[in-house]
């Protein structure tokens, strides 16, 4: 059964186990995606408690960043139910969510239940938008790739071992065009595709300032009005 005081003691210990993760799957990340499944799951409908805890769940048995291996993030996964005490008639749907919510690439499938749209919404809503941004630079950073190189095109498809093993091979101006702008239509909820709207919005303009600069031609612009 899951209660209000397993949420919050789940929390706890998600808080502690992802507090120095440097790549923008942190504890904060985390917290935004639990947040905005409550904020959706109030519109939307659906059981409150497992999205709240599913959420708090998604990024626990993630290799995202190391070595992929999704049988044993699966396997870690379930360690760290044990950990939290979680019955075992919640454990599978709580791994079919999480596993749901992932980003596979061209591999990514949806969700088999309102929880897990609602879930996974959550979750790819935090990849736009100004924190989308600032954690797509952060990801970069810590996998080495360029911030951005003219030579290197965007990748018109990702399987989902490409996507998965192969983060360095494009840069991170590239991933907005192989990821960020590939999710709205793959968005469950209506509010949810609201939402993506305005953030997709930030993201469009903030790439046609970056390629001004990078061009060099924003300075005309600027000394022109002064």
């Amino acid at each position: 059964m899951i209660t209000p005081e397993l949420i919050a003691k789940c929390a706890r210990y998600v808080q502690l186990k992802l507090a120095h993760e440097p790549a923008g799957h942190d504890w904060f990340h985390v917290e935004r995606v639990w947040k905005m499944g409550k904020r959706l799951q109030a519109t939307e409908g659906g059981d409150l408690f497992l999205v709240e805890l599913a959420a708090l769940l998604h990024n626990l048995g993630d290799h995202n960043f190391g070595e992929f291996n999704e049988e044993k993030g699966m396997l870690a996964l379930f360690g760290m139910m044990d950990i939290l005490e979680i019955e075992e008639a919640d454990k599978e749907q709580l791994l079919n969510i999480v596993t749901d919510s992932k980003y596979k690439g061209d591999e990514t499938t949806r969700p088999r239940t309102l929880e897990g749209k609602i879930v996974q919404d959550a979750n790819w809503l935090d990849v736009l938008g100004a924190i989308g941004i600032a954690r797509t630079f952060a990801a970069g950073g810590f996998v080495g790739r360029p911030i951005f190189d003219p030579d290197v095109p965007v990748r018109p498809s990702l399987s989902k071992q490409v996507y998965q093993r192969k983060k360095r091979e494009g840069t991170s101006i590239n991933s907005f065009y192989e990821k960020a702008f590939r999710l709205p239509e793959r968005l469950n909820t209506e509010t949810a595709k609201r939402i993506a709207e305005a953030r997709l919005d930030y993201i469009n303009s903030f790439l046609a300032q970056f390629m001004k600069e990078w061009e060099g031609a924003d300075w005309e612009e600027i000394l022109r009005v002064a």
